[in-house]
């Protein structure tokens, strides 16, 4: 398999895995105090677990090519993991914002030298 295409695949595998720290995160936000202690620590953990992974992508990618791909996997994902489980609203307004945000970021991609 060719290098690109498995960073490529490892990016979007870690990326899974963040949005999954995200999700204890807020899960954790949501409790009173510090009642969701244990949730925040999870997420925490999870994140620290990429770290390998990015590790071994910064060798394959440039930084800037990894944190525009980061950036579009990271806005898809976190609007669905709002919608999904947390059932947040987002208005019309934020739906511009974040199309803008990802057409911003496709330009970037498409046109980096």
């Amino acid at each position: 398999m060719n290098e690109r295409i498995k960073g490529l695949l490892i990016i979007v595998g870690l990326e899974l895995i963040s949005v999954l720290g995200d999700y204890f995160i807020k899960k954790a936000s949501l409790q009173t105090g510090w009642v969701g202690w244990r949730q925040l620590v999870i997420g925490g953990l999870i994140y620290g677990a990429t770290a390998m992974g990015w590790f071994y992508v910064m060798r394959t990618f440039k930084l800037f090519t990894i944190g525009l791909i980061h950036s579009l996997l990271a806005i898809a994902l976190s609007v669905l993991l709002s919608q999904l489980f947390f059932e947040e609203k987002i208005t019309p307004r934020e739906i511009v914002g974040i199309v803008l945000g990802l057409a911003s970021i496709v330009l970037l991609i498409r046109y980096q030298g």
